[in-house]
């Protein structure tokens, strides 16, 4: 018995020591395996750019060190941050990033930004020199269509804009893109029409051009919809003067036409005219032109209190006549173009210009364009001399 003691004794003591052995080990192991870890730096995973790489870089005079600059893509109405970076102590910036989809792009400097043309995969050049927050003068290199993008931020006019839009043959989507934006939708929906069928054929599956096609098509069903709106071309009026003689709207066309319904009985119509008349004096000969009708006569209510009686119908009709006639010689209305059919409110003419209380004006364009309503005094002469400066 005294031999089976020891014998279990001796197991029991060997089995603990090699256990213990074990465990030393593999502690050592593991704790020098910290220690490399611990003294060796986990590698960065590369950057991911979304998109083509496109490398914006240059020199900026003026900006201190650590001043941090913007890359942004417009989109529809606003405008997205696609990436950043600071300016070294030498004016420096280097920026690469990824463009998803061709489009304009701007980079921030200051209170102005510098706008370009990109598709992606550009290497572009941005050298400026800062006064403060503005931009003294810069040079973009790179990108599409530099030197029209160069010459366009220098004169951003509207009226060439719409003018060279209109008439270009050049297949630019993009640039042409960029300039109509900067014009009213409402008033330049010809413009619109003209570079959405250039970024259908061009960039058809583009989200910006699924969004722009969007935004004119529903302005264009709208003005349809309309009996008459700014932007939608002049209803023809085609009426007897004083004299029975009938005068034609569309055959103004050429001409900045003030389209002015008004009556001999309404006094701020009245009181409105002594400037007309000064207008017309100034702005004639530069093709600018007055078309008016009158609400002068009489209406469906005081037609039928003369019980179809035929006499007194003409009676009161050349009654009507004389009034108009004598208040456009009082208020000294020179101009050719005055029509009436002497039916006042119950004149179809009105219902197709919406015409439910005078005085209503509605200022044209040489195209026979709506572009303004009910503009009187200066606002008037001022928009008189924007069409007159379009061609």
């Amino acid at each position: 018995m005294k031999k089976y003691y020891l014998l279990l004794f001796a197991a029991a003591l060997l089995t603990s020591c090699s256990d213990t052995t074990e465990q030393t080990e593999t502690t050592d192991q593991t704790a020098s395996a910290a220690l490399t870890t611990s003294n060796t730096s986990t590698p960065k995973p590369p950057q991911t750019i979304a998109g083509t790489p496109t490398t914006i870089k240059g020199t900026i005079k003026g900006l201190v060190e650590g001043t941090k600059i913007f890359f942004d893509k417009k989109t529809l109405d606003a405008t997205d941050v696609v990436g950043s970076t600071k300016i070294d102590g030498n004016g420096n910036f280097e920026l690469t990033t990824g463009i998803q989809s061709p489009g304009t792009y701007r980079v921030r400097l200051g209170a102005r930004p510098v706008y370009m043309l990109l598709k992606g995969g550009e290497e572009i050049t941005l050298n400026a020199t800062m006064e403060g927050r503005n931009i003294a003068d810069y040079e973009l290199t790179g990108g599409l269509y530099p030197e029209e993008m160069a010459a366009w931020a220098s004169d951003l006019d509207n009226a060439k804009i719409k003018k060279y839009i209109e008439t270009t043959t050049e297949d630019k989507p993009l640039l042409h893109l960029y300039l109509v934006e900067k014009l009213d939708l409402v008033g330049n929906m010809k413009a619109y029409k003209k570079v959405l069928a250039s970024l259908l054929k061009s960039y058809p599956e583009l989200l910006y051009t699924k969004q722009f096609n969007s935004k004119v098509s529903s302005m264009d069903t709208k003005l349809k919809s309309m009996p008459v709106a700014v932007g939608v071309e002049a209803p023809e009026i085609n009426l007897p003067n004083p004299d029975g003689k009938n005068m034609s709207l569309a055959a103004l066309k050429g001409d900045v036409v003030l389209l002015d319904f008004w009556a001999s009985w309404c006094r701020p119509c009245r009181a409105a005219n002594p400037h007309v008349v000064e207008m017309y004096k100034k702005y004639s000969k530069k093709g600018f032109n007055i078309f008016n009708v009158s609400f002068d006569g009489l209406d469906d209510k005081r037609l039928a209190a003369y019980q179809n009686d035929a006499n007194l119908i003409e009676q009161a009709m050349e009654m009507e006549r004389s009034k108009w006639k004598q208040a456009i010689k009082q208020d000294k209305l020179t101009w050719k173009n005055h029509v009436s059919q002497l039916r006042s409110w119950s004149s179809p003419i009105a219902k197709t210009y919406g015409v439910n209380s005078i005085p209503k004006t509605f200022l044209i364009d040489r195209k026979g364009i709506i572009r303004y309503q009910n503009l009187r005094g200066q606002a008037l002469e001022n928009a008189v001399k924007i069409l007159l400066a379009e061609k």
